[in-house]
């Protein structure tokens, strides 16, 4: 299996990013006081993958090292639903309370023209706060090897192509 490969580098988190992410989530927090309220039908986030696929999945996302974290920017792709969303999970904070949520999980070093939250180990923000895109998103050839079905053989992944890549060693179920 291929997967893409992060070759960014890693630099201190600007100040002027932070300033932007404030701001953001701001205008999303206010947001959801307009919003009509959830609906029943208000989905989860997709399960995570379990057993052998799971194994694929984190092996893939590391050898990756997050290349859809790209386009992340100051925004992490958050927005009024996913504020409602930890709101609705933790009554208990207030607007503030939800911004420092954020605000405190800012890595002090990230890649360089990624999301903000795309620190050295990966995503710097629990699964329960991040935003629907993020949860549920998968590469390529991560989404093509998990729809697949049974996952009976063995897998090695690449992640690059050329001469840059990265491989996991052989995965067996």
């Amino acid at each position: 299996m291929t997967v893409p490969r992060n070759d960014r580098v890693l630099a201190a988190i600007a100040p002027d990013r932070i300033r932007k992410l404030r701001e953001f989530l701001a205008e999303a927090i206010r947001a959801v006081r307009t919003m009509k309220p959830a609906s029943p039908s208000d989905t989860p986030p997709l399960p995570q993958p379990k057993g052998f696929a799971a194994r694929v999945a984190r092996t893939a996302c590391a050898l990756c090292r997050g290349a859809c974290c790209r386009d992340g920017g100051e925004h992490a792709y958050l927005d009024d639903q996913t504020m409602a969303r930890v709101r609705r999970a933790r009554p208990d904070l207030n607007a503030r309370g939800v911004l420092r949520l954020y605000l405190d999980r800012v890595p002090e070093a990230g890649y360089d023209g990624s999301c903000v939250f795309h620190g050295e180990k990966g995503c710097t923000l629990d699964r329960s706060i991040r935003s629907d895109i993020c949860n549920d998103f998968y590469c390529g050839g991560l989404e093509a090897f998990l729809t697949r079905g049974e996952h009976t053989q063995p897998v090695v992944i690449v992640a690059g192509k050329g001469d840059k890549t990265r491989k996991s060693p052989v995965l067996i179920p």
